[in-house]
């Protein structure tokens, strides 16, 4: 993927990733790359014994590894639900909805979670302001990786400072566009056109993998 395209495209994953966020990376990423509008996934002894819910004739599971580390290469199998249908046996499956009455609980839940907030007059502020105390608080346990791997990336000549700023707002952005996506808001209007393009510094799987988990 040429790096004029890599914007266009974290957006689309981050909007997928959104909907799967329990899973790893590498499991959103793989999820993405097969089957983007999954809204809700799991194995088939799930859906048949957590919601009595049976995978349609004919569906392809969405292949994921089943270890982290990729140490067997041993393949799952994820179903979205709309690869599955009800049985007399079926039972509600909780995928949340947002609802305009629930936006001041979760500004103070954001708030409560995250710490004061520097602007929650909207639901979309206080999202990126979350955003930004999150990363405030957690990208240290990450930077550091990061730092050792950028060698052969755009990012390989820049100083720790320029790497961490920029994964500083990368990360930020990323989590930010990826709740509001989640929630129901257009994400695309609260970000200006390069505000994403700090993923294009991010160019081999060694820097993708720090930004991708991270967020």
């Amino acid at each position: 993927v040429c790096s004029s395209d890599l914007p266009e495209n974290w957006e689309a994953f981050l909007r997928s990733a959104g909907y799967n966020f329990r899973l790893r990376f590498d499991e959103q990423l793989l999820i993405f790359a097969q089957q983007p509008e999954s809204t809700a996934v799991l194995e088939i002894e799930r859906w048949n014994k957590s919601f009595g819910r049976w995978v349609n004739k004919g569906a392809h599971g969405i292949a994921v590894f089943a270890d982290e580390n990729h140490s067997t290469q041993r393949l799952k199998h994820y179903f979205d639900i709309s690869d599955t249908h009800d049985s007399r046996y079926s039972r509600p499956v909780p995928i949340w909805t947002m609802k305009d009455e629930y936006a001041d609980d979760v500004i103070d839940t954001l708030e409560s979670t995250f710490g004061e907030l520097e602007d929650r007059s909207t639901l979309a502020n206080a999202i990126m302001s979350a955003a930004r105390n999150a990363a405030e608080d957690n990208l240290p346990d990450y930077t550091n990786d990061l730092i050792a791997s950028v060698e052969g990336s755009f990012l390989d000549g820049a100083s720790d400072e320029e790497i961490t700023d920029t994964f500083k707002k990368t990360v930020t952005n990323s989590v930010a566009y990826m709740i509001m996506s989640r929630l129901g808001i257009e994400a695309a209007d609260y970000f200006e056109a390069d505000e994403l393009r700090g993923v294009v510094n991010f160019t081999t799987p060694d820097t993708l993998n720090a930004l991708g988990f991270a967020t």
